[in-house]
């Protein structure tokens, strides 16, 4: 079956995990890191947890039915199959987005293997078949995406506000666009910073601006 590739906005929406252990702790991180809102359901929390001082809501007790009331994503992630069909009933009678980790059959969405250089992120699926595969390719990636690109894509995002609001000729703003993408800055930045980047950045922009 298909999968519907989408990028979701989860900032101040509530996600439930279900379990405490080390897979549920990294889960958490994540989530946090986009902003959400995590409650966690588990009796024991990995040591993990502990760096995340007051951020999650913590349930302290084995999950019940109605844990998941008001949420907009849940992760099922005990290594306890009674429960974790227990969630999917729930989640599916509630009609609300469910990844139970390692069982992609009991899932309606998977998490992908990604690489994050600030607003640039790239994630790689395999729709569950091979996990180890996407992480594979995952970490070729990192080699072709080193971590100059976070400072490059800032760069380029101010140069795309400046191309919109200065170059009036929508073909040649188009144009312009097209040539500020196909610039290669990572070894620009690499040898001379941000500055030297800037220049190239400037010297395309000014083609458009005569």
């Amino acid at each position: 079956m298909a999968l519907y590739p989408a990028n979701l906005r989860i900032s101040g929406r509530r996600c439930v995990i279900i379990g405490g252990g080390r897979v549920a702790a990294r889960k958490a991180v994540a989530l946090l890191e986009c902003g959400a809102l995590v409650k966690v359901v588990s009796p024991v929390l990995d040591a993990e947890f502990e760096t995340m001082g007051g951020s999650i809501e913590h349930v302290d007790r084995p999950y019940a039915r109605g844990d998941l009331e008001d949420s907009f994503l849940v992760i099922a992630a005990t290594d306890d199959d009674e429960t974790n069909r227990a969630v999917e009933e729930e989640a599916r009678s509630g009609n609300l987005m469910l990844n139970v980790v390692d069982k992609p059959e009991q899932c309606n969405f998977y998490v992908p293997s990604s690489i994050r250089r600030g607003e640039l992120m790239i994630t790689i699926s395999t729709g569950g078949q091979l996990p180890a595969l996407a992480k594979r390719l995952r970490e070729q990636l990192e080699e072709e995406f080193p971590r100059e690109w976070e400072p490059v894509l800032e760069l380029l995002g101010k140069a795309r506000a400046n191309v919109i609001s200065r170059v009036k000729d929508e073909e040649q703003k188009k144009q312009c666009l097209t040539d500020l993408a196909a610039l290669d800055l990572v070894p620009l930045l690499q040898a001379g910073g941000p500055q030297a980047a800037q220049v190239e950045i400037d010297k395309c922009i000014s083609r458009y601006l005569a």
